[in-house]
Formats: C-alpha cells, structure tokens, sequence
C-alpha cells in the first residue's frame, strides 16, 4: 500500500551519503534549538560531517511546549522546509520521537507520528525506568502497523543494570537506536561501556545523532561511526547510518546486521534483578 506522504518533505532518502535519523532542528518546541540561526548552524555542521539526509524527530509529550499543539508543530515543520528544503546538500524527512505513554498507539496513528509516514516510530523511555506494560504497549503497536524504535537505550539505567530487557524487547521485534556520541564518551564513560556492550550484542541496528545544538550535542555521525568500526567492523558500522536508516524511512525491511544476544544467558531472567520493585517491573511488563 503507497503510503501518502506530506507535500512538503520529499519521499526517499539520499540513496548515498549518512543518514542522520534522530534530530531536534525545530527551534522553540522542545530543549533543542532556540532559535533558526542556531537551526542553520546544526545544518552546516551536518553537512560538513557528510550527512545527507535528516529526519527531523521533535519530542511529543515530554520537553515539548505548546501542550504538543499538532498546529504549532506543523508551523514550525513548514517554516523549517521554507528555509531548509531548497539545501541541495541535505534532504529532510519528518518524523517525532514520542514520550512513551499508555495512548501511545492511538496518538501516534491520530497524528501520523511515525518516520516519514512509515510503519516506524521513535519511543522515549524515562531515563531510569521501563513503564510497567511495556511489552504489551509495543505489542499493541505492532499488531496496529507499527515497529517501535527505542531511542538511546543506552542512556537509560534500567537497561544499563539489566541489559536482558533491551534483548528481551529487541528479540520481539523492536528496534533500538544508539547515539553516537554515547560510543565517543559525549555522556560519559558508564554510558559508552552501555553503548559498546549493546552494540556487540546487536542489540541497537541504528545510529543517530539526537542532536540539540551546534556546539555539545552536535549533528555528527563520522566520530560515532569510527568508535563502532573497531567494535563491529566497518561494515556494520556504516550500515547503521546508511542502509538501515535508509530502509526506515522507505518503509522497508530492516537488514539484518547480526542476531539479538543476550548479554547475561547464563542466569535465570527473574535472578538478574537486583531489587523487588525491578523484578515486579518485569513480571507486570507483559
């Protein structure tokens, strides 16, 4: 079925090129840019890095102001292509990256919240926390038409402690996107070491920027790309910032890059937790 897409954002991506598919570019939304000068500043320091292609992901129903006004949101995607859309060196899609909620599935088919209209979506988890009905959210989003893409897990402590969950949620058909200044130390040495062991276990398939400025959280891939090289090999490594992302925003099958492992096979699922509250998260997630 041909998916419908927006008249103002081209349909498919750079067939070359990196592809940056985790951004917030749209100044006064979220905690991302303040202003379209800086806006501009993001998009040349993209360029520079070879990046070709952009999704735009503003947060939903966290960071976000406006109370997530669908209006105000449109405005600021218009008012970014009438600056942007006509730079030859960079294509930008649309997409969101959505606070994970219980009405998540009806909002994100409500307001067409998924990367370029296809069957994927951005979903944030708090930074400490998998929400109790985890599992059966994302599996009510698949059985709707959706594949969720968790953002930076390796940001998130939960994972971090108990990395079984992330497999556990990737083994049901999730993604997983890192960050590419996690694998360079940008948020620090534990998260890098979170970042390095999901990446040799194939438990994240794409990298991103999530970039929020010009100057700490940058739009750069190249420095992440090379940090993933000496882990998985070039290959993978750039499959994660071409092919993939590219087969996300053409609503295609993600390649395969490598099977999901768990990273603690050896000890019972239950006994890896360290406390009752995480061992009643995982026991209600279903």
């Amino acid at each position: 079925m041909e998916i419908k897409v927006r008249v103002y954002f081209p349909r498919n991506p750079a067939a070359r090129g990196m592809i940056d598919l985790h951004t917030h570019l749209l100044p006064d939304w979220d905690d991302g840019p303040e202003s379209w000068e800086e806006t501009a500043r993001m998009v040349e320091v993209a360029a520079a890095d070879g990046i070709e292609a952009i999704c735009l992901t503003p947060h939903l129903f966290r960071f976000s102001r406006y109370q997530d006004s669908q209006q105000v949101l449109e405005e600021r995607f218009s008012q970014f292509y009438d600056r942007f859309g006509a730079d030859n060196r960079i294509k930008f899609f649309q997409g969101a990256e959505v606070f994970i909620h219980p009405d998540l599935v009806q909002e994100v088919s409500r307001r067409n919240l998924s990367l370029n209209q296809s069957e994927y979506v951005f979903v944030e988890f708090p930074g400490d926390q998998v929400p109790i009905g985890t599992r059966d959210l994302f599996y009510r989003m698949m059985l709707a038409g959706y594949t969720p893409i968790i953002s930076h897990p390796e940001r998130n402590d939960l994972f971090g402690r108990q990395p079984e969950i992330l497999y556990d949620l990737v083994s049901r058909g999730c993604l997983a996107q890192l960050t590419a200044g996690s694998l360079t130390g940008g948020f620090g040495s534990e998260i890098q070491k979170r970042a390095e062991l999901f990446l040799r276990h194939h438990l994240v398939q794409v990298m991103a920027s999530d970039a929020h400025d010009s100057k700490n959280r940058k739009p750069v891939l190249s420095r992440g790309v090379e940090a993933a090289a000496r882990i998985v090999g070039r290959d993978m490594a750039e499959a994660m910032v071409r092919e993939v992302p590219e087969a996300i925003l053409n609503n295609q099958l993600v390649p395969e890059l490598g099977r999901p492992v768990n990273p603690v096979r050896r000890r019972k699922f239950l006994g890896l937790f360290k406390t009752k509250k995480e061992k009643k998260l995982l026991e209600k997630a279903d």
